[in-house]
């Protein structure tokens, strides 16, 4: 592979992970798949070059690294909200049941209240 080539293949790579950011950032989590199965093609690539190191290779890689650990971040922070979501869902479910009477003056009555995941009320 030459130079140029390679130099046009980072360019390709940086541009997948623009579009990686972009569904990161949008939530489209859909897209993400089919493009980590791009990403995954580049690897060998990399892996086979042994052509010459040229500045302007240097400062795609730069910039590879750069957009990698800013997605990689951007990753964590939607697992976080993930995972905050899902346990205050969780806590909301575990409070939500309460205690009525029921026809019998000695049992109490077990019953599920009415659960909302979303307040639409802002």
């Amino acid at each position: 592979m030459t130079i140029t080539e390679f130099e046009r293949k980072l360019v390709t790579f940086s541009n997948l992970l623009k579009k990686e950011k972009n569904y990161l950032i949008k939530g489209q989590s859909e897209k993400l798949e089919e493009l980590v199965a791009k990403k995954e093609a580049f690897v060998p690539l990399f892996n086979s070059y042994t052509g010459e190191v040229t500045d302007k290779i240097r400062t795609l890689v730069q910039q590879i690294q750069f957009q990698q650990e800013e997605n990689l971040l951007l990753t964590q922070q939607a697992i976080s909200y993930q995972e905050v979501l899902m346990q205050a869902v969780k806590e909301t479910m575990q409070e939500s049941t309460k205690q009525t009477y029921s026809k019998s003056p000695n049992s109490p009555y077990q019953q599920q209240a009415p659960t909302s995941l979303v307040d639409t009320e802002f």
